[in-house]
């Protein structure tokens, strides 16, 4: 939880970023918005972290774990580089994720014996994803209209999906 919040306080930053390269307005509206939507996401990981006593403060300004940070960099990098459409890739499998973790979600709260309190970066940001996919799947349908930019939403979709992984991966070997 702590590399979410590490990267989600970034989500709506680079998502706005992405508008230094002139896009279409309607592409540009929902970028602005979508970037609105997204800040202070990170205050529902410190909420949750908070909430099974396992935040300090200090773990704020602590050093992201390399894929992490490489996660960050990269779609900062995308933003720049590309613009909105091929950041649509990222936005793609993050705002469509939580259907697919939720069965292994509701084991680990049973296990851990979590309530909804204890995930709403995982619960209440898991329904607003439900519109924002919807949202991003219409984007993409309307602005990644040749073949170059619909491989450039794959090529993000993918890349992030790869850094996720390692993300995920040093995460385990820190703590096994």
């Amino acid at each position: 939880m702590l590399q979410v919040f590490h990267y989600s306080r970034h989500n709506s930053m680079n998502q706005a970023v992405a508008a230094f390269v002139p896009a279409p307005e309607g592409l540009l509206k929902f970028v602005y918005r979508h970037a609105a939507e997204e800040l202070g996401h990170e205050r529902m990981v410190i909420h949750d972290l908070k909430s099974i006593g396992m935040w300090n403060d200090a773990d704020a300004d602590g050093a992201p774990l390399p894929a992490t940070e490489a996660l960050i960099g990269y779609l900062y990098y995308v933003g720049l580089r590309y613009g909105p459409v091929p950041r649509l890739g990222y936005s793609f499998w993050a705002e469509g994720a939580h259907s697919h973790i939720q069965e292994p979600l509701a084991k680990i709260c049973k296990d851990l014996q979590f309530t909804s309190r204890n995930i709403t970066f995982f619960g209440a940001h898991a329904e607003a994803d439900e519109a924002h996919i919807q949202q991003v799947e219409e984007a993409i349908g309307k602005f990644a209209q040749t073949p170059q930019q619909q491989a450039l939403v794959e090529r993000v979709a993918t890349t992030t999906l790869s850094l996720t992984g390692q993300l995920l991966d040093q995460v385990a070997r820190r703590h096994l």
